[in-house]
């Protein structure tokens, strides 16, 4: 068994490639828009967990009153109801306003249920001679630990997080029944082994769908072309950086970048040269921005780049990175120039973050009109390249549209 999890443990790192597995290993490295969609997930299954359980902790009260002798079933009963009763409050609480933090605070009251149940059990059974079917019946509880650590599967947590959960339960199924008098250390070691058997399992199973997740979210939110963020993907890290930046009362600015001349190259080369064209323009942009600048394409051969945490000086250095260096070279010779605006949220007083982007726009219109190839930042100030490159443009008029 544990050869089978090593080798779907190294095929998935295969697949994936070390960045990624990070990414399942620790959430230090996600994005605003996978903590937002795995805030939900997590809070569904929350939902439809929690009334689950409300429904099968009723039931087991019959069971209890079957088996149990008095005053046992009693207390289990009363246990029951208050957990069935907090069970149904999780499954509303899930639907209002869940952040990753509240989602986790759903679940950790959702597992702390049966656990508390496990742990009463352990109390109440101890000295009392079960047999038949209220020894099974103890057994079933004595068993919830294992269910608990079973069930954690259906979320998608990073191995931290899963860990996060699933000790706790572990240490106290190891530890309750010696302390309740009711085992020994033989039979708890067993009883270690197997859930150290299932909490690999369970690990593996979240990391298997938090790696769907990612897939599934990278498909939906980034450009099959360029690999950038859509627009729509975008919007939301836009939305969510500009708040960051207002919230630490730091600097935030947006690059508005518009290919020049981009139309002659599809009208001359056709589009799989476009294609081409736009490809090598984010790769260069890649290379000459941070690892932490985001690039978005907001359509055709426009995009947009965040550069948080930067002061003007940085943003002035970023530009003329890029401006000096440009964006590769086109298919019939020369190099691919861009128009680019610059905002920034503090020295442009920008109330929102569509503000912020009209103005970064209105400034890369500014620097088309006044001959492209340059950027023009706030204040008027442009920056040329050093040595300017002379753009190729088709004898028709309309190929030096924008």
């Amino acid at each position: 068994m544990i050869g089978n999890l090593q080798n779907r443990l190294s095929a998935m790192m295969r697949e994936i490639g070390l960045v990624h597995f990070r990414q399942l290993i620790s959430s230090s490295d996600h994005l605003p828009y996978l903590t937002r969609h795995r805030a939900e997930a997590v809070a569904t299954r929350v939902r439809m967990v929690a009334a689950a359980f409300s429904i099968l902790t009723l039931a087991w009260i019959v069971l209890d009153r079957l088996v149990l002798p008095w005053p046992s079933w009693a207390w289990l009963a009363g246990l029951r109801l208050i957990a069935a009763i907090v069970f149904v409050g999780l499954s509303i609480a899930a639907h209002r306003g869940i952040t990753l933090r509240r989602a986790f605070g759903l679940m950790s009251v959702m597992l702390a249920l049966p656990l508390s149940l496990f742990l009463a059990a352990q109390v109440l059974f101890s000295g009392i001679a079960l047999t038949g079917a209220a020894a099974i019946d103890s057994k079933l509880y004595a068993a919830l630990p294992i269910i608990i650590v079973a069930g954690l599967g259906v979320f998608p947590l990073t191995v931290a997080e899963g860990l996060v959960f699933a000790m706790p339960v572990i240490l106290a199924a190891t530890l309750a029944p010696i302390m309740a008098g009711g085992g020994d250390w033989l039979d708890q070691l067993s009883t270690l082994w197997v859930l150290g058997l299932i909490l690999c399992v369970y690990l593996l199973e979240s990391m298997i769908q938090l790696h769907y997740m990612i897939n599934l979210l990278r498909r939906a939110s980034h450009d099959p072309l360029t690999g950038t963020f859509t627009r729509n993907s975008g919007n939301e890290i836009v939305e969510t950086q500009f708040r960051l930046a207002c919230r630490q009362n730091a600097p935030f600015a947006v690059a508005f970048v518009d290919l020049d001349n981009f139309k002659s190259v599809n009208d001359a080369h056709g589009h799989e040269a476009g294609d081409w064209v736009l490809k090598n323009a984010v790769a260069n942009l890649g290379r000459l921005l941070r690892n932490s600048d985001v690039i978005i394409r907001w359509g055709g051969e426009e995009f947009v780049i965040l550069l948080g945490n930067a002061t003007l000086e940085g943003q002035r250095i970023a530009m003329q990175r890029i401006v000096a260096e440009w964006l590769g070279t086109r298919p019939g010779g020369g190099v691919i120039t861009a128009s680019i605006g610059l905002a920034e949220r503090i020295a442009d007083e920008a109330q929102d973050w569509p503000e912020l982007i009209e103005l970064a726009d209105s400034r890369m219109y500014q620097a088309k009109v006044s001959g492209k190839a340059r950027c023009v930042m706030g204040g008027d100030e442009v920056i040329l390249p050093p040595d300017m490159h002379p753009i190729p443009v088709d004898e028709r008029p309309e190929a030096a549209a924008r």
